[in-house]
Parts: structure tokens; sequence; C-alpha cells
């Protein structure tokens, strides 16, 4: 593993959820949700994920948080006495232990939260779960939650259908909190709210991320977000992260074409500022039939042949700066207008 600052590092990550046919059920290929992917985020830093929907996103979040079981690869966590354990191979019995320090925000503030369950019970729950409170120790460590998110504590005993979508929100960035987690998986955790409530949400994280010294994978489809929030960013490709750098560096200076593509279409807020949309041509390659070579060469106006035949290697291109394309250090891409 890396530094001692290296709280998490997911090396070669795949899923493959098989394709059955048939009366027998025969596995007659795979869907390759996540192919090989490589990330590391540092205790206290937020590595911002982003991609097109369905590229494997959320599927690499539940695999790290092992809510669904990687098919292969390795996921290494610093524990608080600064040990490195493999996730991967850990018991369902010691693995509920490091559930503590790893714990997830939904993208649906309405669906993620139980509407026959109170405030105090929804927050409360994994403090039962994990044997952290109970009674009065209970209900005190709930309304310090509520407090902590910006929600009134006199409302430990109402539904969540009293709420606003950005107050449930909260409700379930207190109900992650309560186990004193390390890392938060943040999942398209502001898309399905309004942008003054997601300016708000977004407010909330860093200030909980100071505060308790947090680490965040967060995951949106929302470049704008993406750049408030990130120290580090993953671009993701069919399965496949095809970059990564620090946040600056990615939208100054790109090394992957798709990423080139998903900055052209970043808004700006300037009527003077002309931009040049490049719209790519074709559909997103299929995980279950991904193209050869590199999976991004049919949509690519780079692309040459070896494109086609040969995968491209995801390493350092420049100083801390990985990218998966033959000619990244070659060619010179454009960045986000306004950078």
């Amino acid at each position: 593993m890396g530094t001692e600052a290296t709280l998490l590092e997911v090396n070669a990550m795949k899923k493959y959820f098989p394709i059955k046919k048939g009366f027998l059920k025969r596995t007659v290929g795979y869907v390759k949700a996540v192919d090989d992917v490589h990330l590391t985020i540092n205790e206290g830093e937020t590595f911002g994920l982003v991609g097109e929907s369905g590229c494997g996103k959320s599927t690499l979040g539940r695999c790290i948080l092992r809510a669904i079981e990687p098919t292969e690869g390795s996921i290494k966590f610093r524990n608080q006495k600064g040990n490195v354990v493999d996730i991967t191979e850990l018991s369902p019995k010691d693995l509920r232990n490091y559930r503590r320090d790893m714990q997830l925000i939904f993208q649906d503030p309405y669906s993620s939260l139980n509407p026959r369950m109170t405030v105090l019970n929804i927050i409360g729950e994994p403090l039962i779960c994990n044997k952290i409170a109970s009674g009065n120790q209970l209900r005190e460590r709930v309304k310090s939650l509520m407090e902590v998110v910006g929600l009134n504590s006199k409302h430990l005993e109402r539904y969540p259908h009293a709420f606003s979508g950005g107050q449930r929100q909260r409700i379930g960035i207190a109900r992650a909190l309560a186990t004193n987690p390390r890392l938060l998986i943040c999942d398209e955790s502001v898309s399905a709210l309004d942008v003054s409530i997601q300016a708000q949400i977004l407010n909330l994280l860093e200030d909980l991320q100071e505060q308790f010294n947090l680490s965040y994978l967060f995951i949106s489809h929302d470049l704008g977000v993406i750049q408030h929030i990130s120290d580090k960013i993953g671009v993701m490709y069919v399965g496949k992260m095809v970059e990564s750098a620090a946040t600056d560096d990615v939208f100054k200076n790109p090394k992957h074409p798709y990423t080139e593509s998903l900055l052209s279409a970043k808004p700006v807020p300037d009527p003077r500022v002309k931009k040049e949309r490049i719209v790519l041509q074709g559909e997103v390659a299929n995980p279950a039939n991904p193209p050869s070579g590199c999976y991004f060469h049919p949509r690519c106006k780079y692309a040459k042949d070896i494109c086609r035949k040969k995968a491209p290697a995801f390493e350092e291109v420049a100083p801390g700066h990985f990218a998966a394309c033959h000619f990244a250090k070659d060619l010179q891409l454009t960045g986000a207008a306004g950078q």
C-alpha cells in the first residue's frame, strides 16, 4: 500500500455479472460492469468518480463496501490502528467491524428511508446494529447527529414524509455518520435535489469532512459538482478507468479523448466564452460485448490501427496523471472552457 496517508487502495478490481440463457440457465457470457480498475484515496481526501450512466461507477462503490462481491481484485483499507487489511479476504464476521468505517449515502432521499420508521429509528438503527448505543444514550446521540447535519432535534419522532428532499438527504447523511466512519461513498447523493439544495448539501459535506476528517468517494455524472468538491478525479468508461489525476489537471489538461468530450459538454456561466462542443458519434460500447482493443476507439476521432487491436495500459503519462490511451503523451487535448 502507498504512504501512511493512504486510506483505501483498490487494485485490479473486476465485477462480472454472468449472462444466463436457456432452460438450464447456462452461462453464455458476462457483463463486465467493472473491469480492472485501480484507485487510491488518501485520508481527508475526496475522490470524484465521473462517467456516463451505466459505466460502472455505482457498481464499483458497492464492490468497495462488499455490498456486492467483487469477481477479482483487492481492496486494501487502513484501519484506525494503522494496520492495512485486504477487505476482500475478510469473513462476514470480521467484515462487520470494518463496515463501521465505511458507509454509503444513497442517491434518492425518498426511497432510501423507510417511510414507516421515525427519524429516531432511522438514524438510531446503525447504532443498535453495531451495539454502539441504546436507551437514553441512543436518543442523545441521534439528537447530536441531527444538529450536526442542520436538522432540528425536536423532530425525532417525525416520519420521512414530513421532511423536504434536502432534509431527507440530511437524515441519510446523519445515518451514515452514526458509526463514526472514516470513508463515505456518496452515490449520486445530490443528483435528485434542486440546484440550490445541492449547494447546501455539498457545503455540508465539506464542513463535515473538515470536522471529522472524513474521506469521500464521490460518484456523480455532474462535472460541475465533481469539480467543486473533489481533490482527485477518476473518469470511467464501460467499466474501465480511463483517466485519473488531480482535479485541476483533469480540467485544464485532459489526457484521454473521452475526458475531453465530457469537458466540452460542461456548461460555462459566461456568455462571452465561446466553446466548441465535441459530439461523440455512435453508441456507448456494450459491456457484455465490448469492442476489441481500446473500448473507446469506435467513437474516438484520434483512433488509429493500434487502438483497434491492442488495449491501452492504464499508466502514468505525467507526474500524478494516469490515463489509458496509446497516444496520451502525444495528443494536445482541450480542457474545460474558462479554466
